[in-house]
């Protein structure tokens, strides 16, 4: 009977050292496996989403160097609300080009109503033909600027006429 339970004691202790064999050696190597091959599947999706990242970054590099000079003169659209001084030199420029008097008064600045862009009003009073005072509008109404026209008034001086209106012109 010794040998029988020498035996089993045998066995009894193999499989008690196989089972701890595989409690701290190799569970713990299968449980790293898993957190590394999680880890290597997460940095996987992250290196897709950098490479999308990156092809929209070109694209977007692409399509602004197409866009840069319709940006550009887009930006050219509006006056410098600080200092309006090329916007009034195009008035005076356009009026004496018209054989017009002009006469430029800033009276406000800021966003008004609705307006998604802040703005400068101007009063201009001017004095000249009344062909010409037309041109004048046309080439206002031409104009590399954003201008609205918020009031006109004209009555007749004479052979001439005078024109007193005011204007909105977009700024930044």
């Amino acid at each position: 009977m010794k040998e029988v339970s020498r035996v089993n004691l045998s066995i009894v202790v193999f499989l008690v050292l196989t089972v701890l064999i595989f409690i701290f050696g190799v569970y713990p190597i299968f449980k790293d496996i898993e957190k590394n091959s999680e880890e290597v599947f997460r940095q996987k999706k992250e290196l897709v989403i950098l490479e999308a990242q990156i092809t929209n970054l070109e694209k977007f590099k692409t399509v602004y160097k197409e866009l840069e000079e319709i940006l550009k003169k887009i930006q050219d659209l509006f006056v410098d609300l600080q200092v309006p001084v090329d916007f009034i030199r195009f008035l005076e420029t356009t009026a004496e080009s018209c054989s017009l008097d002009i006469s430029i008064s800033p009276t406000s600045s800021g966003k008004f109503g609705n307006d998604y862009w802040q703005s400068l009003i101007f009063q201009i009073s001017n004095r000249g033909s009344f062909p010409n005072f037309l041109r004048f509008l046309e080439k206002l109404e031409n104009s590399p600027y954003l201008i609205e026209i918020q009031s006109l008034n004209i009555s007749r001086d004479g052979e001439n006429v005078r024109a007193v209106f005011s204007i909105k012109v977009f700024a930044e």
